[in-house]
């Protein structure tokens, strides 16, 4: 039994251009995402139990990932707008039974949460996902034939912002993460500039120990740092962008 662990990224962003390459400590942010989860998956990428793919839309400005492919990690190209078909559409190319989908804007997500989903989905969840972690840290998994039936009537909509609608009709196995906090101040996702000026200055102050952080530790860096200040001042439009975005979605799907 496979396990693809699937980055959702593409380069093609408006607010914060080729968001996914801009270097920190001269390497691309998001390399310490893939150098993370390759660490905490270590033995499942040696015995090809799991592989680590960058899932990104078929467009030609999306190779520039390939220059930060590595030993166990894969770029796939798929379906432009339909983020849940590439991912059907890479379970159906390197035959993976399941997959845990990682948002790539989401530079530090939990990567133990990532090892409790697939505990969960090996132990026969269909649909598992974790909670109560800040914005950013939190990430779901399923298996390819709940994905598959998943969707079955969505394969030629528009499924971008907020694409995790589509299994709105199942109950997810909710995973109890030992350390969690509530605060509206944390967010953990590149979006806009000030979202790369706090990943930058939170992972400077980690230095090497970025690549083994545990939750707890970097939200309280966090914390203790106030680093939260730098992009506190554009969550209300990070959200109401989100809302628009995904209203429009639905709007040109059912037109």
């Amino acid at each position: 039994m496979s396990t693809g662990i699937l980055i959702n990224a593409r380069l093609g962003s408006t607010r914060l251009k080729k968001k996914h390459l801009l270097p920190i400590n001269d390497k691309p942010i998001l390399s310490y995402l893939l150098d993370r989860i390759a660490v905490e998956f270590k033995n499942e990428l040696v015995t090809k139990q799991v592989k680590i793919v960058i899932a990104t839309s078929d467009e030609p400005m999306n190779a520039l990932f390939e220059e930060i492919q590595k030993d166990g990690i894969s770029v796939f190209y798929g379906s432009l707008y339909n983020i849940p078909l590439r991912h059907l559409q890479a379970a159906e190319k390197f035959c993976f039974d399941r997959i845990i989908s990682v948002d790539g804007d989401d530079i530090l997500c939990s990567t133990h949460g990532m090892r409790l989903i697939y505990h969960q989905l090996s132990s026969g969840s269909a649909y598992a996902k974790t909670s109560s972690l800040p914005f950013g840290m939190n990430s779901f998994g399923y298996t390819t034939n709940f994905l598959r039936k998943s969707l079955a009537n969505h394969s030629h909509k528009l499924l971008e912002t907020g694409w995790g609608r589509i299994f709105n009709s199942a109950t997810p196995t909710e995973i109890a993460v030992p350390f969690a906090v509530q605060n509206d101040l944390l967010r953990f996702t590149l979006d806009y500039q000030e979202d790369y000026k706090f990943f930058k200055e939170l992972i400077t102050a980690l230095g090497d120990k970025v690549y083994t952080a545990t939750d707890e530790e970097i939200v309280d860096l966090v914390l203790e740092g106030k680093l939260y200040e730098i992009n506190e001042s554009i969550t209300r439009e990070y959200w109401d962008n989100f809302y628009r975005n995904m209203e429009s979605e639905v709007g040109s799907n059912e037109s």
